[in-house]
Order: C-alpha cells, then structure tokens, then sequence
C-alpha cells in the first residue's frame, strides 16, 4: 500500500483560528447536552463548534475548515471520535498537512489523550488552548504518525483477537470506565487458572498470515496481532514503547502465545520491556499485510470494523497533537 504522503505539493499556510469539532453522541456529551454551547462560549471569536450528525455533514465540515485553513482541530470525543474525524480529515485535505489536532476527552475511552498525559474536562482543555492561542505563544506538542488501514481508516491503535474480544466485553453492560476496564483484566488473569468461559472467549484465535515489510511472520494462527504509533494503550500498557522512538514506522505484534504465557508477559508490557518470546513477533515496520481465508475482524481506536479477507495497514502522515501546560 502507498504511504499517504503528507508533503504538501502546494504549501498553504494555516492562518485561521481553532476548530472544534464535538460529538453528539459520546457518552460524556449524551450527558453533559450543554457542553457544545460551553465550548462555544469559550472559544468566543477565535473560532467555531460544529457538531456534524453524520459522515457526510464531517466531510463538509472538513472542507470548511479546509477552505478557513484553521491551525488548530479540537475534538471533543473520545478515541473512537477522534479516529472518525481524523479519517475524514485524511480523505479531505489528502496532500495538505493537517492541523495541529488538540485531542479534548470528551469520551468514555480516551486512551491516546491519557496516554500523552492530557488531564481535565473538555472545556478546561478547549480554554488553556484558546488563551495561549490568543496571546500568540506557541503550543506545546508531540509528533506521532498515524495508522492508516485499508488506505481509508486513520488512528494509532490497531488490534484483533485477544485486544478487540476484550473490547468488546468492555463494552458490555455497565457504563465503561478504568475500574471496569481494570476489573475485566483481573477477571480475565483469574479464569485463566480455572479455564473458565471468559478466558475462553477472550482467546478467540485468529487464523490469518501476516507480512511485515514484505517478510512473511511464521505462524499462522495467532492470539492477537496488533499494532500502533503510541505507545499506551490503557491501564498502563505499553507494547508499543518503540514506535515513538522511530518516526515514520510502526510497532507491530503478533501473539501465538497461549492465556498462561500471555499472563506473564503482562509485567514486561507494563514497563515498557522487550518480550523476548519465541510465540511472540515484534517488528518496527512500515506496512503491514493480514491475509485469511474469512473476512477479518479488527479494531481501531476502541472502533469496531470488519474487514476484508485482506487487511492492509499502512503509514499517513505525522501528526501534531497539542499538549496542556
């Protein structure tokens, strides 16, 4: 797959304020109803809110800012709304480079922001933005590439198998929140030891090949393959701690491991150690291939999708997300 590029063949200067795109129908905004209009307030003249109710009305929304050449995007949703938003925005500006994205946790999973050490409610954030915004000082910030896959779907996290059974347990039943998300993994370690229904679930195996960089990995059944350009993905996990370290590259992973094994690797990923394990593959890495006999089921940024019976992931283009003071 060709790498979206994000060099510009005609350079447009960003000139035009802040932004803010929210989500209706986040969790957080679902419950907080007037939390669009408190974002307008405090954004005052340095921008606009919009609150697009469909795909379409996104892309419009994107080619308004486009056309406005904002320098800053803010999104008020969770990880979920910042991969939706930021796919449009790729499919949109193509070749033009991307605002500087200020990510506003307005989501029950905000696992990127949490991960950069991005604290406090949307409005605080949108508000610490806008003042150094409109006293002209810079804005603190990191780089990291985004995940592209199936050249459509842009994000920073990418699993399947034992990463998206477990999301999609999380997403059952009560509200979804860290203590939920930390008692599902205790659950999880615990029904290992009695091979109990759960672990059985959690442990779906996926049968695909998998081709990294034109090298094919040798398993063919796996655990889980995942991949990402943060390094946190929740709880404190950190497989992917290489990826930040090498712009323009992927950490991708793959498990063949059974529950027990990955059970004992989870102290290694917490402190961002090598797993040296002979069912477990770990590439940096610019492209990436799944190919399997079914159609492939995969997530991105908490989102679910189903893919084809080739899944592709690539790199787009690099990005600035805005850090608090």
């Amino acid at each position: 797959m060709t790498r979206i590029s994000g060099t510009p063949q005609s350079t447009l200067p960003f000139v035009s304020g802040i932004g803010v795109i929210t989500n209706p129908r986040s969790r957080l905004n679902k419950r907080r109803p007037e939390l669009a209009r408190r974002l307008a307030y405090v954004l005052g003249d340095e921008g606009r809110v919009d609150t697009p109710a469909d795909l379409d009305s996104l892309r419009e929304v994107a080619e308004q800012f486009l056309k406005q050449r904002i320098a800053v995007l803010a999104i008020n949703g969770g990880d979920g709304t910042s991969h939706t938003v930021l796919s449009a925005f790729l499919g949109v500006y193509g070749d033009v480079p991307l605002p500087k994205v200020a990510l506003l946790r307005g989501g029950t999973m905000n696992t990127v922001a949490s991960g950069l050490g991005i604290r406090g409610r949307p409005e605080d954030l949108l508000g610490q933005l806008v003042m150094r915004y409109h006293a002209g000082e810079p804005l603190r910030s990191v780089s990291r590439d985004l995940l592209v896959v199936d050249g459509c779907r842009a994000g920073f996290l990418f699993g399947n198998g034992l990463v998206s059974n477990f999301l999609e347990a999380y997403y059952e039943g009560a509200e979804p929140s860290p203590t939920k998300a930390a008692l599902l993994l205790a659950r999880g370690i615990l029904s290992v030891f009695v091979q109990g229904p759960l672990i059985q679930r959690l442990m779906r195996p996926v049968r695909c090949t998998v081709t990294v960089d034109g090298e094919r990995w040798p398993e063919a059944e796996w655990t889980a393959v995942v991949a990402g350009t943060v390094d946190d993905i929740g709880l404190g996990f950190r497989p992917f701690h290489r990826a930040p370290e090498y712009p323009g590259h992927l950490q991708a992973l793959g498990f063949a491991c059974s529950a027990a094994q990955i059970v004992g690797l989870l102290p290694r990923i917490r402190l961002a150690r090598p797993l040296r394990h002979p069912l477990v593959q770990d590439s940096l890495a610019t492209h990436v291939v799944l190919e399997a006999e079914e159609p492939i089921a995969y997530m991105i940024d908490g989102d679910f999708h189903q893919g084809g019976q080739r899944v592709e992931i690539g790199l787009g283009p690099r990005v600035e997300l805005v850090l608090p003071d």
